[in-house]
């Protein structure tokens, strides 16, 4: 019988001594490496989930297992509104002409070739008009820092100059080009950011300062005043700032920080992720025209990447268009954030931080944190440990990611729980 190849043996000569000895070579230094992890209790693993509202159920896929699933409280879902499972905001989109209208799951392409329908064009205006900046999608917060500061650092003679706190996808855009000429300055530290950038100013064409709004682990504001004054004593210096866990979920009509405290104009680079708190996903830098040109034409994210689905973004304008309709869902969480801060620091001597939706207890090394987030998961709840590289050493913690809709009795009992995890330590 004739055999198509993939189903005939293959005969391969021996492989050169040398060329065995490198790959096993290779193999035990990746083996050391994951082995060194799991000693240092930061070793990642993905788990199948499911979802049911603000309730998670882990290892849900097993066909051995009969039993019902165990749901647990979900407190690392970034759904800050919870229009994820909000059944009427998602019937108003399946019903909507947005839906009906751009009914395609796949673009097929990049934006550049045949991907990019009128939906982009449609939401970049909306989003251009709302904040007064040119605006330029990308597949994710991730790609949009990705294909942004890749583009600026491919520029000569300029200086990044970045809080010790941002974002990992900052950092591998800047990998992106080399050299990279990169500062950074103690989280917040508007002092230490001012020397940096009057010492350093009038040696380069351009300094950009990055930061973001809310930030991811720390959950406390940038000093947007602050850096604003800051760049406003120099001509060449320029304000990138992520607002991925902002945007939708802070300020009047979930426009964000920058719009709430009246300084889109002083601002040069918003990013804008939609998978958090808008329900969706993708995201936009908002920037100038110029600029806007510059990294349709140098964004290497967006160049290479078939863009996403018109459906995805239909649902993205539809997020936008009810953001003014949700204030009962950000003051929800406004109060939630305040009232679950405040207990936690008057029934923990433990440090906390967070000034809005993300709430984080600091618990030091590795070892304690997934200590504690096992614990909470024998009991109900779902609060992953944040561990170096993500936060500084000996800094890990557990993060609280806070949705509107969560009830705050839920969280009374967390506290207790917590508490007496923390005697039993």
């Amino acid at each position: 019988m004739n055999l198509p190849n993939c189903f005939r043996v293959q005969r391969h000569k021996p492989l050169p001594l040398f060329q065995m000895l490198s790959n096993s070579a290779i193999e035990s230094q990746i083996a050391q490496t994951l082995e060194n992890l799991k000693c240092d209790s930061n070793y990642r693993t993905l788990t199948p989930q499911k979802h049911r509202g603000f309730q998670i159920a882990r290892n849900s896929h097993n066909p051995k297992r009969n039993d019902s699933p165990k749901w647990l409280l979900n407190l690392a879902s970034n759904d800050y509104l919870g229009l994820s499972t909000d059944e009427s905001f998602n019937a108003a989109f399946l019903d909507s002409a947005l839906f009906k209208e751009h009914l395609h799951f796949s673009s097929s392409s990049s934006r550049l070739l045949s991907g990019n329908f009128e939906i982009y064009t449609m939401l970049e205006s909306h989003l251009s008009r709302t904040f007064g900046k040119q605006a330029l999608l990308f597949n994710s917060g991730f790609h949009a820092n990705l294909g942004a500061l890749g583009a600026l650092n491919s520029l000569k003679n300029v200086l990044f100059v970045a809080d010790k706190s941002i974002h990992a996808s900052h950092i591998d855009g800047l990998k992106s080009f080399k050299p990279t000429h990169l500062k950074r300055f103690a989280h917040n530290d508007m002092q230490m950011l001012e020397k940096i950038v009057r010492d350093n100013a009038p040696k380069y064409a351009a300094v950009f300062v990055l930061s973001e709004g809310l930030f991811s682990m720390e959950g406390d504001f940038a000093p947007l005043r602050h850096l604003t004054q800051i760049k406003q004593q120099f001509d060449n210096v320029y304000l990138y700032l992520d607002e991925a866990h902002s945007i939708g979920s802070f300020g009047k009509n979930g426009l964000g920080i920058c719009a709430d405290f009246g300084l889109l104009d002083s601002i040069d680079f918003i990013v804008l992720t939609f998978g958090k708190a808008l329900a969706s996903m993708g995201a936009c830098v908002l920037c100038d025209s110029l600029f806007y040109e510059y990294f349709v034409n140098f964004s290497r994210s967006l160049i290479y990447s078939t863009a996403l689905p018109p459906l995805n973004i239909a649902r993205t304008l539809f997020g936008f268009l009810e953001l003014p309709n949700l204030e009962r869902q950000r003051a929800s969480l406004t109060r939630l954030s305040a009232d679950f801060k405040a207990l936690l620091m008057r029934e923990l001597e433990l440090e906390v931080l967070g000034d809005y939706n993300i709430i984080s207890l600091v618990l030091g090394d590795n070892a304690k944190a997934v200590h504690f987030s096992q614990k909470l998961e024998q009991r109900g709840y779902f609060a992953p440990a944040i561990k170096s590289p993500t936060t500084p050493k000996n800094r890990a913690l557990l993060r609280f990611s806070l949705t509107a809709n969560l009830p705050f009795a839920a969280l009374e009992s967390l506290v207790q729980t917590l508490k007496s995890i923390h005697n039993e330590s």
